[in-house]
């Protein structure tokens, strides 16, 4: 039995990535940092991550952890892993944790932010981190439907996979505009389904575009169907921002 539970918060740009779960389908988050962590420790572990994010998706604070019997050094597990890992992946923290400690049994809450740009042209350097629109967004219109999805309720509608639980409580929803005509969603959460903060995302651009009401936001949630939301936005745009754990926000 492992002595050791140790947690890694990780930031990486998904783009070339098939999600964080391992896939035969081509490479991912979680396979790279355990290949990285069997070359350092010279023992196979399993990683588990607070949120499985898709392909493409970013993380700024994805956590994760592993059990080890290894006795090496955090600082030395932290600046070895950051050593072999590809450039698109780094490790941010390495800390100790108890050996119950579980990132998605544990997590309180987790914040994620989605990326518009809002302009005529883009810049190519921001072309993978959000999701450029040309026609003009109504802020005040995408705030009065973030309002309307706020608090504890079914969002079947806006996942993308049916489960036998589609209650959620959403505690937070900021539409933030940035420089260089970017806008930032802030979607902060208990726990979120399949797709969910995409589907939030493109439900906010569509009230944007005036291609629904705000108001419509309700009778759509109401619905529990999936075929009456607006679109899934696309996955680039998406970042896993933070996890929380009881009152704490590991970043």
């Amino acid at each position: 039995m492992q002595n050791r539970n140790i947690r890694l918060v990780l930031s990486y740009d998904g783009s070339r990535f098939f999600g964080w779960q391992k896939t035969a389908s081509g490479p991912s988050i979680q396979e790279e940092a355990e290949t990285a962590l069997m070359r350092l420790l010279g023992e196979k572990v399993s990683l588990e991550a607070a949120s499985r994010t898709d392909r493409g998706v970013h993380a700024q604070g994805q956590s994760t952890h592993f059990l080890t019997n290894s006795s090496i050094s955090l600082h030395r597990l932290k600046a070895g892993l950051n050593a072999l890992l590809p450039k698109e992946i780094s490790v941010r923290l390495a800390e100790e944790m108890p050996l119950q400690f579980h990132p998605t049994l544990d997590a309180k809450g987790k914040e994620y932010r989605y990326f518009l740009c809002n302009r005529e042209v883009q810049s190519p350097v921001k072309r993978l981190y959000s999701w450029h629109l040309h026609q003009p967004l109504d802020l005040a219109e995408m705030e009065k439907g973030a309002d309307h999805l706020i608090g504890n309720q079914d969002f079947a509608a806006l996942s993308n996979k049916r489960v036998s639980d589609t209650t959620r409580i959403l505690t937070r929803i900021a539409i933030v505009p940035m420089e260089e005509g970017r806008i930032r969603i802030e979607i902060c959460g208990n726990n979120f389904l399949y797709k969910m903060a995409r589907n939030i995302a493109g439900a906010l651009v569509y009230a944007g575009l005036k291609k629904i009401r705000a108001d419509a936001l309700p009778a759509i949630l109401f619905s529990k169907d999936r075929r009456l939301a607006p679109m899934t936005a696309p996955a680039h745009g998406l970042f896993l921002w933070e996890v929380h754990y009881q009152n704490q926000v590991y970043v």
